[in-house]
């Protein structure tokens, strides 16, 4: 049995992609749906579940039973980098429940789609762990641990995928959101994370790491500011003027 954990971001669909082309047989890809997905996200999902089914494979859709809402609330706060508690409560617990019961005796192969080019946590990704302790003792296998961008992207346009410009968007904002990540924000998204900033009591992002910008709203202005150029003491007009009167 192999186990491919997805986010259906471009690593984890190329990941299916390989798993195609190297002819495995039994796999199972698996989705853990967090409640707090970008708009748009989960029609991503659905339509690469049907892809998923036309190569052979199962789908599981798993809801996490406690949304990330609920569990900020509960938590009052969030996590922040380094300490991302989040994800292992909201998609590592309900995919072990899964996993149990479709694998009680422990010995289906999981897939993740981990590369060391990611980042610098990740440069020392092996390409197998023997029994992960976060998946029951299972086998884990990162096929794509030495890819670069270049390769995962090739094996993303070989299954007739056009790569994402960006991160998978299954949690968005993410703790970990970069300036990118921050400035695609949408009205509706950046309003839902001020109501949730409001029931904590607490801002998902570190002001000593976003300029000093104190909640949701400041952080997209400095993540819109040129750099050096963000003073949370102003109006976010006059952070990055866009009114056309003065010349860069």
């Amino acid at each position: 049995m192999n186990v491919i954990s997805a986010s259906y971001g471009n690593d984890s669909v190329a990941m299916i992609q390989l798993a195609r082309e190297l002819g495995l047989q039994d796999v199972h890809v698996v989705f853990v749906d967090t409640h707090w997905s970008a708009p748009g996200w989960l029609d991503r999902v659905a339509e690469l579940e049907g892809w998923v089914r036309s190569l052979g494979f199962s789908v599981g859709h798993i809801k996490s039973p406690m949304t990330f809402e609920e569990l900020m609330v509960m938590k009052k706060g969030f996590p922040y980098n380094g300490k991302q508690w989040c994800s292992g409560i909201l998609k590592g617990i309900p995919f072990l429940d899964w996993i149990e019961q479709a694998d009680p005796e422990c010995k289906a192969l999981v897939l993740i789609g981990k590369r060391r080019e990611e980042s610098v946590k990740r440069q020392d990704t092996p390409e197998f762990i023997e029994a992960s302790e976060y998946h029951g003792g299972r086998r884990v296998w990162h096929p794509l641990f030495e890819h670069t961008n270049a390769q995962r992207d090739e094996i993303l346009r070989r299954a007739g995928i056009k790569p994402l410009p960006h991160r998978s968007k299954e949690c968005n904002p993410c703790i970990n959101a970069n300036k990118d990540d921050l400035r695609e924000l949408t009205e509706w998204e950046i309003v839902r994370l001020e109501g949730l900033e409001s029931r904590t009591g607490q801002t998902m992002f570190r002001p000593k790491k976003h300029g000093n910008a104190i909640g949701i709203r400041q952080v997209v202005d400095w993540a819109n500011s040129r750099r050096g150029k963000y003073n949370p003491k102003q109006e976010s007009m006059f952070n990055e003027c866009s009114s056309g009167y003065c010349g860069f």
